[in-house]
């Protein structure tokens, strides 16, 4: 009598393999994905100190305030930098704050930039700088963090554009295009954080 395998194991040892891969993968992966990650990340971050200054850059006219300040977020620095051509940059954004007035306020900000009188690079638009084949999925997000070289703001509203500086701008005295001059001033990360929330001119009025 010849032996015979019956065909019901090697199923059921299947089935009991593909439940035990799956557990692993399902259940125990996320788990040492996070912890790996974990890893990656150091044990002790710096907190971000309110108290501490920061540069900005102001002016006035007319009802409107614009203040230049520095971009410091590090998201938005890696989508500008696969974006733009040349680099790397330093970015600042440029709020225009529109707080009195009947009609919107235009300002066209050259391609040559903003320049500073003890020298260095100008900031420019990072509109001008986006490579022609900057993929089209990332304009609309350069459009979102101010990449554009002019806007219109009408009163009770505010916008920016964003500007790239090839040099490290933290301590120009000024940027000045014609007969716009925004002069530099320093207020706390703090203060500055609670005015772009709720800005009004009586307040920045202060920082003069």
């Amino acid at each position: 009598m010849s032996d015979r395998s019956d065909p019901l194991v090697p199923i059921l040892g299947s089935a009991v393999s593909i439940v035990v891969v799956a557990s692993i993968v399902f259940v125990f992966y996320p788990r040492l994905a996070r912890f790996w990650d974990d890893e990656d990340r150091p044990v002790v971050t710096a907190p971000i100190d309110g108290a501490a200054s920061v540069p900005v850059w102001i002016a006035r006219a007319d009802g409107v305030v614009l203040v230049l300040t520095p971009c410091g977020d590090t998201r938005d620095t890696k989508v500008l930098g696969r974006a733009l051509q040349g680099g790397p940059y330093h970015y600042l954004t440029l709020g225009i704050y529109h707080f009195d007035g009947k009609d919107s306020y235009r300002l066209e900000v050259p391609v040559g930039g903003l320049s500073s009188p003890e020298g260095g690079a100008a900031a420019v638009p990072a509109a001008a700088l986006v490579r022609p084949d900057a993929p089209a999925a990332l304009r609309p997000i350069l459009a979102g963090l101010g990449a554009v070289t002019g806007l219109d703001v009408g009163p009770g509203h505010r916008g920016k554009i964003l500007l790239a500086v090839a040099s490290d701008p933290s301590r120009r005295t000024a940027f000045v295009s014609g007969d716009l001059r925004l002069e530099r001033r320093e207020v706390t990360r703090q203060t500055l954080a609670g005015w772009q929330r709720r800005p009004t001119l009586k307040e920045i009025e202060t920082w003069w």
